[in-house]
C-alpha cells in the first residue's frame, strides 16, 4: 500500500542514509547540486529556501552549511538569488541549467549505443598552453582521453557539450577538433590497445562496484514489494542520484564495442535505473505536495524529458 514502509526496506534506507550523512567531509555544496539538478531543474528549477532546508535536514546537513553552500554556488555562477517577500528563492542561472543539462545527459542515460565507428580527436593548440591544464580537465570531463600531451580522442562525445565547450573558450585558445570514421577498419585488438591507452578504467570500477552494493539491499526490498513512504523516496532518490552521479561523471561513456562484455558500468546502470523507477513516483508526488513555486503555489510537473530518464520512467 502506497506510504506504508515495510521493515526490510525501512531498515535499508537507514542504513544507507546513516552511511551517507556520516560521511566527511560534507560537501553541501554537490548536495545541492544534485537536489537542484534531479528534483528542481524538471519543475522550473527554483526553488524556497525554507523548502530546500526541509529536505537537506533529513540529511543531517545544518541551515548553517546550506545557507554558506548556497553562497558559494551563486558566486560561482551555478544560482541566482532574489528575495520574495520576506522568503529566500534560489533558481538556476542560464549557466547553471545549462551545465545540469549537459550532466543529466549522462546521468540519466538509457545505455543504448548507436556509435557508428567515428573518432573525435581534439588538437590543443598553442596559443592555449598557459591554461592547458584547465582545458586538459574539461575535455576529460566530457570524457576524452589523453592520447598525447596536446591530442585527446573520444569515440561518441556528446556533440552538443562538445561545441559548447569549443564555444566558451577564446577563438585562439579553442582545441581544433577533427571528427570522422577512421580510414581502414582497425581490428578489435587495435581498438582495445588505444582504450588502454588513454583510459585508466581499474578505479572506475571499483566504483561502480561499491556503488552497486551500497544500493543493492534497498534495490531488493523495494522490488520484493515493500515500500517507503513519499519523503523517504525522495530522500533516497537524492542519495542515488548524489553517489551515481559521483561515479558517472567520471565514465567517458564509451560505445559498448569496446568496453568489455561484462563491464561493471553496465550492470550498474540497469541496477540505478531500476531502483530509480521504483522510487520516482512517489518522490514527485510528495514534491507536488510540500513545495512551492516563485508565485507561492504548487510547483509546475515535471517535463517530458522527467519522464524519459532511464530511458523511461
Amino acid at each position: 500500500m502506497p506510504g506504508v514502509t515495510s521493515d526490510a526496506a525501512k531498515s535499508a534506507f537507514e542504513r544507507l542514509k546513516a552511511e551517507f550523512a556520516a560521511r566527511r567531509p560534507l560537501r553541501a555544496g554537490s548536495l545541492i547540486v544534485t537536489v537542484f539538478g534531479d528534483a528542481a531543474a524538471p519543475r522550473g528549477g527554483g526553488l524556497f529556501l525554507a523548502d530546500l532546508f526541509g529536505l537537506l535536514e533529513q540529511l543531517d546537513v545544518n541551515d548553517s552549511q546550506t545557507r554558506t553552500a548556497l553562497s558559494r554556488l551563486v558566486a560561482d555562477g551555478w544560482l541566482v538569488a532574489e528575495r520574495i517577500g520576506r522568503q529566500s528563492f534560489y533558481r538556476l542561472s542560464t549557466a547553471g541549467a545549462r551545465r545540469f543539462h549537459a550532466a543529466a545527459q549522462r546521468i540519466y542515460r538509457d545505455g543504448t549505443s548507436d556509435w557508428d565507428g567515428a573518432w573525435a580527436v581534439a588538437l590543443l593548440p598553442d596559443a592555449a598552453r598557459d591554461r592547458r591544464a584547465e582545458l586538459l580537465r574539461q575535455l576529460q570531463w566530457l570524457g576524452f582521453g589523453q592520447l598525447a600531451p596536446a591530442v585527446l580522442v573520444h569515440p561518441a562525445p556528446d556533440r552538443e557539450s562538445l561545441a559548447q565547450l569549443v564555444a566558451d573558450w577564446p577563438a585562439a585558445e579553442r582545441p581544433v577538433v577533427v571528427a570522422g570514421p577512421s580510414q581502414f577498419d582497425p581490428s578489435p585488438d587495435a581498438l582495445r590497445g588505444l582504450v588502454a591507452r588513454c583510459w585508466d578504467f581499474s578505479g572506475l570500477d571499483l566504483a561502480y562496484r561499491r556503488f552497486a552494493e551500497e544500493i543493492a539491499p534497498l534495490g531488493r526490498a523495494l522490488a520484493a514489494g515493500d515500500r517507503l513512504t513519499p519523503l523517504d523516496c525522495l530522500v533516497a532518490r537524492v542519495m542515488l542520484v548524489h553517489d551515481y552521479r559521483r561515479v558517472i561523471l567520471r565514465d567517458p561513456l564509451l560505445p559498448a564495442e569496446l568496453m568489455p562484455p561484462d563491464w561493471s558500468g553496465r550492470v550498474v546502470l540497469k541496477e540505478a535505473a531500476a531502483l530509480y523507477r521504483l522510487i520516482a513516483g512517489p518522490a514527485e508526488g510528495w514534491i507536488s505536495d510540500h513545495w512551492r513555486g516563485r508565485d507561492g503555489g504548487p510547483l509546475p510537473p515535471a517535463g517530458s524529458d522527467f519522464g524519459r530518464r532511464f530511458g523511461g520512467l
